[in-house]
C-alpha cells in the first residue's frame, strides 16, 4: 500500500486491484488517521455489484439492459465477467474482490463510499467505436476467444499478459494496443482523467480517501494538479459527462435512415405517377422480402416460434423506422426465455458450441443480430424489384 498526502483535501492509496491481501485492517487505520468524509474505490458500479455473492445478484433479470438494443452492454459485461473468471481458475487471483469488500468497512464506521472508475462497458463501447471495421472485427475476434473458447488453454493465455497488471481495466484496455495503440491510448487517458475529476469532485465535500491502483497514482496525481491549475483559471472545473457519451460514427446513423428514406420517397413516387395494384405490389413485395428474411434470421438465432413470428410480422414495418426490428424480435425472445446474471455463469462454464447457443442470454442477442442482419439482406434482396416499378 502507498500513500500520498496530495492536499488537506484528498489521500491518495496505491493498492493491488488485481492481486491484493485483504485491505479491512489497513483501511481502518487510515479512517481512524484521516477521518474522511468519503471514500473513492475505482470500481464502477456495475463491477461492484457482479462483485457481490448474493443470490440476488445472480437471479437479477438483465431484461432491462437489452431493451433499446443494448446488446453491445451485455457483450461488453459478459466480457469483463468472462476474464474476472479465468482470472480465478488459471490465475488463482481474485480481481477487485478485496477492493469491493472495503464498502462493508466504511459502511460500518459511517463513512460514505463513492464509485470512482467510469463504467467499464463506456470504456470499451467508446475505444471500439472509435476503430475502424477490420479493428472492429479483431477486438471482436479476441472477446470471441476470451469469452467462448472451450480449451482451457487458450482461456489461460488469454488472462496471461492481464496477471502482469495491478488493475484488471488496465488488463483489458491493454489487449487493445495490439489492434489500435492509439484508441488503447486514448481509452487509458480517458480513463484515467474520469478517475480524477471524480476524485476532485468528491472532495468538495469533504475529504476524501481515493483508493486506486498503485500503478495510476503518479498520472492521477498529475491529473488533480492539472485540474486546480483548470479551476484558477475558469473559476471551475468540467465535470465528467462528456467521458460518459458514446456517439455513433455517420455512416452508422445513415444506414438507420436509408430504408426509410427510400420506401417513403418510393411509395410517393408511385403514388402520383402509377398506379394502386403496382402500390399494392411494391408494398407486397417489401412484406414478403423482408420479413421473410428477417423471420429467417430469428430461426437462425435459435428464436422461440413467438420471436420468429414477431419478425416476420414487425420487420416490413419496424424497418421503416430508426428502431432495429430484430430489437424487438429479440426482446420477445427475452420475455419467453428471460435470462439472468446466473445465465452469464452458466455461459462461462459452456463445454460445447451448442451449450452457449442454447443459453438463455444469448439467444435474444442471437435473435436480435440475426433478424436485423436478415432484415438488411431483405431489402437488397427486395430492391431490384422496387426500382423496376419506377421504369
Amino acid at each position: 500500500m502507498e500513500v500520498t498526502e496530495f492536499s488537506d483535501e484528498i489521500i491518495l492509496v496505491g493498492v493491488d486491484y488485481i492481486g491484493g491481501d485483504d485491505l479491512k485492517e489497513e483501511l481502518t487505520e487510515l479512517i481512524d488517521r484521516y477521518e474522511p468524509t468519503s471514500i473513492g474505490l475505482a470500481l464502477c458500479e456495475k463491477r461492484f455489484e457482479s462483485l457481490e455473492e448474493k443470490k440476488e445478484w445472480l437471479e437479477k433479470p438483465l431484461l432491462s439492459s437489452y431493451k433499446g438494443g443494448e446488446s453491445s452492454t451485455l457483450m461488453y459485461q459478459m466480457f469483463v465477467d468472462a476474464v474476472r473468471e479465468n482470472l480465478r481458475n488459471f490465475k488463482k487471483l481474485e480481481p477487485e474482490t478485496h477492493i469491493a469488500e472495503l464498502v462493508d468497512v466504511a459502511d460500518f464506521l459511517d463513512v460514505d463510499v463513492e464509485f470512482i472508475d467510469r463504467d467499464i462497458t463506456i470504456t470499451l463501447k467508446r475505444a471500439v467505436g472509435d476503430m475502424s471495421p477490420i479493428e472492429t472485427f479483431k477486438v471482436g475476434w479476441y472477446f470471441r476467444s476470451a469469452m467462448l473458447s472451450f480449451s482451457d488453454e487458450k482461456k489461460a493465455r488469454s488472462v496471461d499478459e492481464l496477471e502482469k497488471h495491478d488493475d484488471m481495466v488496465e488488463g483489458v484496455i491493454s489487449t487493445l494496443d495490439k489492434f489500435s495503440p492509439d484508441i488503447a491510448g486514448m481509452a487509458r487517458e480517458e480513463r484515467l482523467e474520469y478517475m480524477s475529476r471524480r476524485i476532485y469532485q468528491i472532495s468538495k465535500d469533504g475529504k476524501t480517501l481515493a483508493i486506486i491502483p498503485r500503478s495510476k497514482m503518479e498520472v492521477v496525481e498529475n491529473k488533480l494538479t492539472d485540474l486546480i491549475e483548470e479551476e484558477k483559471r475558469q473559476g471551475e472545473v468540467t465535470g465528467h459527462a462528456h467521458l460518459e457519451e458514446v456517439g455513433k460514427k455517420v455512416y452508422k446513423k445513415l444506414l438507420r435512415y436509408a430504408s426509410p428514406i427510400f420506401f417513403i420517397s418510393l411509395a410517393t413516387y408511385l403514388f402520383l405517377f402509377s398506379d394502386v395494384l403496382n402500390i399494392w405490389r411494391a408494398w407486397l413485395y417489401w412484406f414478403i422480402a423482408v420479413g421473410g428474411m428477417a423471420s429467417l434470421g430469428a430461426l437462425m438465432g435459435r428464436g422461440h416460434v413467438l420471436s420468429i413470428l414477431t419478425s416476420f410480422v414487425l420487420a416490413p414495418f419496424m424497418s421503416l423506422t430508426l428502431i432495429g426490428p430484430g430489437w424487438i424480435a429479440g426482446y420477445v425472445e427475452a420475455k419467453v426465455r428471460e435470462p439472468t446474471v446466473k445465465d452469464i455463469q452458466r455461459l462461462m462454464n459452456s463445454a460445447s458450441v451448442n451449450d452457449f447457443l442454447s443459453n438463455n442470454l444469448i439467444r435474444p442477442i442471437m435473435v436480435g443480430i440475426f433478424a436485423n442482419i436478415f432484415t438488411w439482406v431483405g431489402l437488397f434482396v427486395v430492391l431490384p424489384l422496387l426500382i423496376s416499378f419506377v421504369g
